[in-house]
């Protein structure tokens, strides 16, 4: 099997009569070799095409990161500097800015934590999925000063391709909160046992209608993918004016026989 002048694979035919194939039948034999080698090539390709958006998606966000990192330590470095004299001028307005230079560290660190995920994935499988859930929710509330209340219960032992889509999922419906919501608070919910692994999001942002909203909308599109990935169900349920719900659900022990 040829592919521009390649070999990508073989092909053989045999049979214990000699002179058993006729030439049509080896033409045939040929034209279906051709085109296994063209699926075969196909899947490479898309496979390549695959890895590499990843890679430049992962890279994107690193790039954003790092950011918004540099951002967050400027405004912190400003206010370090002007601390000692509003503390000498008005020290109620020196603990407001000291309080905001706590928040401001904590965003960078949280930041920074991600970008070292982004940076290096192989952390993620490294980390307990509920632990990784605290991460971007605190460093959510640190960022968007949006309380987060996180609740887990039970423990479970996940396949890192699971860990990282509930991971990937939470994180995407987390910015979606950001950019579209206007919330002034978020649950979530982790409840992890031998049947299955449950979450649940909650804002009480703006909400919208599903039925106007594109199914093909790039946010819910990526999460819906990546639930599917792993044989994972999302629901999301929403309405206006009443807020945003994503039920996400895998079945442990399905995938366990």
């Amino acid at each position: 099997m040829i592919v521009k002048d390649r070999v990508v694979g073989m092909l053989t035919l045999d049979h214990r009569r000699p002179g058993y194939y006729a030439s049509s039948q080896a033409e045939l034999a040929m034209a279906f070799a051709s085109q296994a080698a063209v699926a075969i090539e196909n899947a490479r390709l898309y496979q390549q095409a695959e890895q590499a958006a990843v890679t430049h998606e992962r890279h994107r966000l690193a790039r954003d990161l790092h950011d918004a990192v540099t951002q967050t330590l400027f405004s912190a470095a400003l206010i370090a500097d002007v601390l000692p004299k509003l503390w000498e001028r008005n020290p109620e307005v020196g603990r407001q800015k000291l309080e905001e230079l706590r928040l401001l560290t904590r965003v960078a660190l949280s930041e920074m934590r991600t970008l070292l995920f982004e940076l290096r994935p192989d952390s993620l499988i490294e980390v307990d999925l509920a632990d990784l859930y605290k991460h971007i929710t605190n460093a959510f509330a640190a960022r968007n000063r949006i309380p987060v209340v996180f609740t887990q219960e039970g423990q479970s032992v996940l396949p890192p391709n699971v860990k990282e889509a509930f991971y990937r999922i939470a994180q995407e419906a987390l910015n979606n909160i950001t950019k579209h919501a206007g919330a002034t608070q978020v649950q979530l919910q982790l409840i992890q046992n031998d049947e299955c692994v449950e979450v649940n999001i909650q804002d009480n942002g703006c909400g919208f209608d599903p039925a106007v909203l594109s199914p093909e909308n790039m946010g819910l599109k990526i999460m819906r993918e990546r639930a599917e990935s792993v044989r994972a169900k999302i629901e999301i349920q929403s309405e206006p004016g009443v807020g945003t719900c994503i039920l996400m659900r895998w079945p442990a022990r399905e995938e366990k026989i």
